[in-house]
């Protein structure tokens, strides 16, 4: 679809870097490796925008797809002053603050939300785009957490736009000190966190479980690995092609999602509660002079009533997916082994009521992080995250 709507103003190969359901369809992102690097981004979903910014295929009121050049997301529309070294610095200068390097993208997730790290001498705000109808809810969400106790950063301004600016969090990134922490009582600190949490009405539901997804990732795992079958890529690097391995994985993390007894995931009304929604390590930050201590936490656009089992299965995929991007690093991936074996010893226990609920989720969780190495063709990173995800889930069961 892409290269029939741009024809010969794509300039070099195709290479899919993000792919996730959206709407009808799916928001998937492209890396065009020419003279110079290009981002292209192919929305499905049929969902309409304020305004349009790039192509549209089909009925303009309900189109097939729309295609856009990053950084001209059309649903958010600070994305594009945000990226460049001038109009940056004239946004930040009306924030209140003045920059003098180039912004930084730290995060990208198409059509939802992006950051920045800017800088001014050794200072740094941290700059969130988001749609322009959420910024106000966010700092809202935050604000009621931050009053209620919870570590999160604190927000020096914001616009409708869909601009919130914040500080720094307080600490340092988790994963920096994975061979300090001990797993047992960062996860205390982890838990004490959620129950803080917990304790505020944030008056919103969290962000939906990943755990209703889970026909979506299974058709893209079935049509990335039948792609990477054909005979034509198999030729062009036999090495592409899925070993049976990664079948035998893939069955196995497949039949825990599809075979759970339906009636055992709908948690009771009861135990519902405000959950961060997207929990993993890259949220979390610990105190500098305790590694097992958190001291802030991150992201919590996705906060609000849900099911405490989505943050344990989140932190135990990410877990997963962490050890297997790690693996060449033998110190960083065994720092995390050892607190995904904690966190599973305690969130995957045999007879922990809820057990279901968190060993479906994990499960599509492993599933959902293993599409992005299979799409790109990197079936080791995918056979490493499903023999992993097997060996855990079937441990506890």
């Amino acid at each position: 679809m892409l290269r029939d709507a741009l024809g010969e103003q794509l300039e070099g190969e195709l290479r899919i870097i993000s792919r996730e359901p959206f709407g009808g369809g799916a928001l998937t992102g492209f890396e065009e490796r020419g003279p110079q690097a290009r981002y292209w981004y192919v929305d499905t979903s049929g969902k309409r925008v304020e305004a349009e910014t790039g192509f549209v295929l089909g009925d303009p009121e309900r189109p097939d797809a729309r295609i856009w050049l990053h950084p001209a997301d059309p649903r958010l529309p600070a994305l594009a002053p945000a990226s460049f070294p001038a109009a940056a610095a004239t946004l930040m200068g009306r924030l209140g603050v003045s920059i003098d390097r180039p912004p930084e993208l730290l995060v990208y997730r198409p059509g939802k939300r992006a950051m920045f790290r800017m800088r001014a001498g050794e200072r740094e705000t941290y700059l969130k785009i988001v749609r322009p109808a959420a910024s106000g809810s966010i700092v809202e969400l935050q604000e009621s957490l931050r009053a209620g106790g919870v570590p999160v950063p604190h927000i020096t301004g914001w616009s409708e736009l869909g601009i919130v600016l914040t500080e720094t969090a307080a600490g340092v990134p988790l994963a920096s000190r994975l061979a300090e922490l001990e797993p047992e009582r960062l996860l205390d600190s982890i838990d004490a966190l959620r129950e803080r949490i917990a304790a505020v009405d944030t008056g919103r539901a969290a962000r939906a479980s990943l755990g209703l997804r889970h026909e979506w990732y299974l058709a893209r795992i079935d049509a990335a690995l039948a792609r990477a079958e054909q005979p034509r890529a198999a030729a062009a690097d036999p090495a592409a092609a899925p070993s049976a391995a990664l079948g035998e994985h893939l069955a196995a993390v497949t039949g825990i999602v599809t075979g759970a007894d339906a009636s055992a995931l709908v948690v009771d009304e009861a135990k519902r509660r405000t959950i961060h929604g997207d929990l993993h390590v890259g949220q979390l930050f610990v105190d500098p002079g305790d590694a097992s201590a958190i001291a802030s936490v991150i992201d919590i656009d996705t906060a609000g009533l849900g099911d405490p089992a989505d943050d344990e299965a989140a932190l135990v995929g990410h877990l997963i997916a962490s050890i297997a991007l790690a693996r060449r690093d033998e110190g960083r991936a065994a720092g995390f082994r050892r607190l995904l074996d904690a966190a599973a010893a305690r969130w995957l226990a045999r007879g922990r009521p809820g057990l279901a609920r968190v060993v479906h989720r994990t499960a599509v969780h492993v599933l959902a992080h293993a599409l992005a190495p299979i799409e790109r063709g990197d079936l080791e990173t995918a056979e490493v995250e499903l023999a992993l995800g097997r060996e855990i889930l079937l441990g506890c069961r």
